[in-house]
This record gives structure tokens, C-alpha cells and sequence, in this order.
């Protein structure tokens, strides 16, 4: 396999990668939204299995899912909406047509240089819109008076080096 054919899967992975953050950082812009009124050191066991209902739900569901749920429990500007929204169509043609798309141009290096560019432009939308969709849980938690646990996020970054690839 020629080098360039190779970053080029390596791209494509690392776009997939992306757009699953990306779902990571819807869920956790509705998360933040549905428990803003939520005082930890008060939950008791019932609410405690209510909201692992609520995070379970927000993992089954696809990024397009989320983000027309937020649309209708947020109010959002509509460049906000611009962003998330190119993003999910980035993101669903990266999955479901970006190969098909190119069909031959696979097999040339020619097509691969147009088929790097554009898995390039894809990464940048979808990280422009991740770091869109953090900004807006960290507003929502910064409002309510949530602080992010640094010690866990550490703990949770370290224990995820562990793992044996």
C-alpha cells in the first residue's frame, strides 16, 4: 500500500474519532442543560437511577438526535445552529458516502491528495463545532456554579493511557 494511501486511512480514522467526541459533547451540552437545578450532595437513590436513565438515553442517541433535541430546549443563535449543523452533514457523509463518493479516486495519487483535503476540511468542522458544543456545557456549568473536577478528569485521562492497544 503506498504511504499516502495509508495517512490517508489514518485521516479518515482520526475524522471518525472526531465525530464521536463530537457526539460525546452533544450529550454532555444535554446533560449539563437537564441537571443544572441538581445539587449533587443532596441526589437520592431514586433521582441517582433517574439521571443514569437520562445518560443511558443520551448514549443511545445519534448526534443528529441530540442536537434536534437541544434545538428545541435551547434557545440558540442561528450561527450556533450553522456550526452544529454542518458539522452533523460533515460528519454523516464522512460515514455513510465519503469512500463512495471518491470511488476510484482511492487508487491515484492524484485522488488522494483531493481526498486528504477534503477529509481535512471535515476535521475542521468538526472540531470547530466540538469546541462549540464544550463551550456551551462549560457555560451552562459555569451559570449553576459547577466547577470541573480536575483531579477526576486526570484520573479518567491516566486510567485511559492504560489501556493495551
Amino acid at each position: 500500500m503506498p504511504a499516502d494511501q495509508y495517512e490517508l486511512y489514518a485521516q479518515f480514522g482520526i475524522a471518525a474519532e472526531k465525530a464521536q467526541v463530537l457526539e460525546v459533547a452533544a450529550g454532555n451540552v444535554a446533560l449539563s442543560f437537564v441537571t443544572m437545578l441538581v445539587k449533587p450532595e443532596e441526589i437520592t437513590p431514586e433521582e441517582m437511577q433517574m439521571y443514569r436513565a437520562i445518560v443511558d438515553e443520551v448514549n443511545r442517541k445519534t448526534f443528529g438526535s441530540l442536537l434536534n433535541h437541544l434545538k428545541k430546549a435551547l434557545t440558540l443563535s442561528d450561527s450556533l445552529i450553522q456550526i452544529v449543523d454542518e458539522a452533523l452533514e460533515r460528519r454523516n457523509y464522512l460515514t455513510h458516502h465519503f469512500f463512495r463518493t471518491h470511488n476510484f479516486a482511492l487508487y491515484n495519487e492524484e485522488g488522494r491528495k483531493v481526498m486528504m483535503a477534503e477529509l481535512k476540511e471535515i476535521q475542521g468542522k468538526l472540531d470547530i463545532a466540538h469546541r462549540t458544543l464544550e463551550g456551551m456545557a462549560a457555560g451552562i456549568d459555569q451559570i449553576v456554579g459547577r466547577t470541573t473536577d480536575r483531579g477526576m478528569v486526570e484520573r479518567l485521562v491516566a486510567r485511559g493511557k492504560k489501556v493495551n492497544i
